[in-house]
């Protein structure tokens, strides 16, 4: 079987971009276009970060998205600087084909603050469009997250904040939920930097997307 490692590098966009999932399908878009975050990234950022980096065997990295099936194999250390240009690559390149977030872009701001902009195109959500969000990614175990949201807008529209809070909680139980069935997976400590984020710790050797 083939594997990566992946989703250990991937987790931290994913919690942050699903909020703004979470909070779309409550309103109309009022504007079309995508937040710029001046992020700008080609395939082989992916493939630096994957490969070169975390040194990750890869089956197919478009079967890696939210929501897909995958099994991971082994476990080994890694102690990496990863950039925005490398996490943002990641994301489109795995969602490309199959996965509901487009044209994203990760901004690590630093002190723990990302930034995400993007397209959700997933067909339960009735009004495809532009998302932004804005927050905390706070650490909380070896294979857990939670994050705090300090702003989403979906379009023109700023989502109220009780409604953050719902999504934050039911989605963070989710991605944690998939974390914490990883085998190989141990998150030491995770460092966000102006333009990069720090990952120590252990990440499967190979992971295998299935169909």
């Amino acid at each position: 079987m083939k594997t990566i490692k992946i989703l250990g590098l991937v987790f931290l966009a994913l919690i942050v971009i699903i909020i703004a999932y979470a909070g779309f399908s409550y309103y109309q878009i009022t504007n079309q276009n995508q937040k710029d975050l001046r992020v700008r990234y080609s395939e082989a950022d992916a493939t630096r970060a994957i490969a070169d980096k975390a040194g990750i065997e890869v089956n197919d990295l478009s079967k890696i998205y939210l929501g897909s099936s995958f099994t991971t194999q082994g476990s080994k250390p890694v102690d990496q600087v990863f950039t925005d240009a490398e996490i943002s690559a990641i994301q489109n390149y795995a969602n490309q084909a199959n996965g509901p977030f487009k044209s994203v872009q990760i901004h690590f701001i630093g002190d723990g603050k990302v930034g995400a902009s993007g397209f959700v195109t997933d067909p339960r959500v009735t009004l495809p469009g532009p998302v932004y969000v804005r927050g905390d990614v706070i650490q909380t175990g070896p294979k857990s997250f939670t994050t705090k949201i300090d702003h989403l807008q979906v379009g023109n529209y700023v989502v109220p904040g009780a409604i953050v809070e719902k999504a934050n909680s039911e989605f963070l139980g989710y991605v944690n939920g998939i974390l914490g069935n990883i085998d190989g997976l141990n998150i030491e400590n995770v460092e966000i930097q102006n333009g990069s984020v720090h990952f120590v710790g252990d990440l499967p050797e190979k992971i295998t997307g299935l169909e």
